[in-house]
């Protein structure tokens, strides 16, 4: 048997193994809590480079991981998140984490489409 109880920060499963109950809760929107738009005030980890004029709001970010033979795209908010599969993270590496579903570093993940520039190599500039 599962039930599913949907609360305004997370989804909490739960499920029966024999005599056992299992819950789980996960974070709306990924491992930040990123999907509740009250978080998305703060300023997101690309926001200097937006203000900087090294990223552009709706710009086409990637990351290519061609052993695994995928190519996960992402988008520069406004407020200096980034959207990965439609939910918004503050940081890249948030994002980086949800694509790979293990650590992962996004300042060196995320390439800029236009250029192929790794996004890290800008935040030094700052």
């Amino acid at each position: 048997m599962v039930i599913r109880i949907s609360i305004p920060d997370a989804t909490i499963e739960t499920r029966t193994v024999g005599d056992d109950v299992h819950i789980d809760i996960t974070p709306r929107g990924g491992p930040e809590g990123a999907g509740n738009a009250a978080t998305q005030t703060t300023p997101g980890g690309l926001a200097p480079m937006i203000e900087a004029g090294d990223l552009e709001v709706g710009e086409a970010l990637y990351w290519s991981r061609p052993r695994l033979g995928v190519r996960h795209e992402a988008q520069v908010l406004p407020n200096g998140w980034l959207s990965f599969e439609g939910k918004p993270y503050r940081t890249p590496s948030g994002a980086a984490v949800a694509a790979a579903g293990s650590q992962a570093d996004g300042w060196t993940a995320w390439r800029r489409e236009r250029d192929g520039v790794i996004i890290g190599s800008l935040r030094k500039v700052h």
